[in-house]
C-alpha cells in the first residue's frame, strides 16, 4: 500500500508557497507516496499540478472556528503514515499517524525556509517549488505574445508595504525607456481582485501595461512569470510566487523583516528602506508611509544586480 501523507500548510498565499520546498523534498524523498494537502482557498491551486497528489482540500473559515473540526472530520478516518502540519494546527494530535512533524514558532532569525528544513531534519534547503502544467504555460503564452515583458506587483496586504505608484511609474519609464536597462519590454501587473480599485491609479499613467490583475488564476500566473525577464514587487505572496518561479526577482523591503520572509531562490534580491526593520515598522505603525524612502535611483541599480544573477 502507497504511503499516505498529510500537509497542512498556510492560508496565506505567501507562508504557502515557502513551505512548498519542504513538500517538494517529501515528494522527492517518498516517490510512491499518496499526498492530501491542506491550503487556504487562496493558494489551494497551486497543488492541484503536484505529482503523487491524492487531494487538496481549502480550507475555508467558518465561524467559531468550525473549519478546523470539518478538516478533522475529513482525515479522521485515514492512517496517515506521515503528517506534516506547517501551520501547528491542534488537530494533528488527533489523528492516527505513525510520523508527527508539527511546527511550532520560535526566535529564529533566519529564513523561514531555513527554520522549516531544520525542523524535518534536512541538510540542505530545499528550493520553493511551484507546479506548472503545459496548459498553464500555453495560456501565459498567449497573454504575453511575442512580447518581452517585466512583471511588477505594487500591491501587498498592507498599505504599509506598499512602494509608491509613482515610484514604479518612474521605474518602468526609465527601465523601458530609450537606452534603458530593458529598453522594449512591455509591463505585465498583476495583483490580487480586490486591489483592482487601488491600482487603477497606475494604469493610468502606464496605458499600454498589461492589466493581469485578478484576471488570471495563480497557476497561469506563475507561468506568466516564467515567462517574464524580471519581477519586481512589494513582500507579498506574488513576491515569493515569483521568486519560487525561477525569475529574477527583486522584493521591495520596509515594515518587514527581510532576514525571515526575503525571496528565497538562486535568482532573487531584496532591497529595503535605509531604515532597519525596527524602525520602519515603529514609523509604519504611527502612520507614516515609511516605503516613500526607498528611492527609485537605488531600486534601479539593485535591478542592475538581479538582471546579471
Amino acid at each position: 500500500m502507497a504511503m499516505k501523507v498529510l500537509f497542512i500548510t498556510s492560508t496565506y498565499l505567501g507562508d504557502a508557497i515557502i513551505s512548498s520546498g519542504i513538500l517538494d523534498q517529501t515528494i522527492q524523498n517518498n516517490p510512491k507516496a499518496r499526498i492530501t494537502v491542506v491550503a487556504g482557498s487562496v493558494p489551494a491551486p497551486l497543488f492541484d499540478n503536484m505529482p503523487q497528489v491524492e487531494k487538496v482540500i481549502p480550507l475555508v473559515k467558518k465561524k467559531f472556528s468550525l473549519h478546523w473540526f470539518i478538516l478533522w472530520f475529513k482525515c479522521l478516518f485515514y492512517r496517515w503514515d506521515t503528517i506534516i502540519d506547517v501551520r501547528g494546527t491542534g488537530i494533528s494530535y488527533f489523528l492516527w499517524t505513525g510520523k508527527k512533524y508539527i511546527w511550532r514558532s520560535n526566535a529564529d532569525q533566519d529564513l523561514k525556509v531555513h527554520q522549516f528544513a531544520r525542523w524535518l531534519g534536512l541538510k540542505e534547503t530545499p528550493k520553493n517549488k511551484i507546479w506548472v502544467s503545459d496548459q498553464d504555460l500555453t495560456t501565459a503564452k498567449k497573454i504575453f505574445g511575442k512580447s518581452k515583458i517585466i512583471s511588477i506587483s505594487p500591491a501587498a496586504n498592507w498599505d504599509k508595504k506598499c512602494w509608491p505608484l509613482d515610484y514604479f511609474v518612474d521605474l518602468c519609464n526609465d527601465l523601458t525607456k530609450k537606452g534603458g536597462a530593458l529598453e522594449g519590454h512591455k509591463i505585465a501587473v498583476f495583483g490580487a481582485p480586490n486591489q483592482k480599485k487601488d491600482l487603477q491609479p497606475l494604469f493610468d499613467q502606464l496605458p499600454d501595461a498589461l492589466n493581469l490583475v485578478g484576471n488570471i488564476n495563480l497557476p497561469t500566473v506563475a507561468a506568466c512569470f516564467q515567462l517574464s525577464k524580471i519581477f519586481i514587487g512589494n513582500d507579498s505572496g506574488l513576491m515569493h510566487l515569483a521568486a519560487a518561479s525561477g525569475v529574477r526577482t527583486l522584493g521591495l523591503f520596509g515594515p518587514s523583516p527581510e532576514n525571515i520572509y526575503g525571496p528565497w531562490g538562486g535568482k532573487a534580491l531584496y532591497i529595503r528602506t535605509p531604515e532597519s526593520y525596527d524602525q520602519a515598522m515603529a514609523k509604519s505603525k504611527s502612520g507614516e508611509n515609511i516605503m516613500k524612502n526607498l528611492q527609485v535611483k537605488d531600486v534601479t541599480a539593485k535591478i542592475g544586480e538581479v538582471l546579471k544573477l
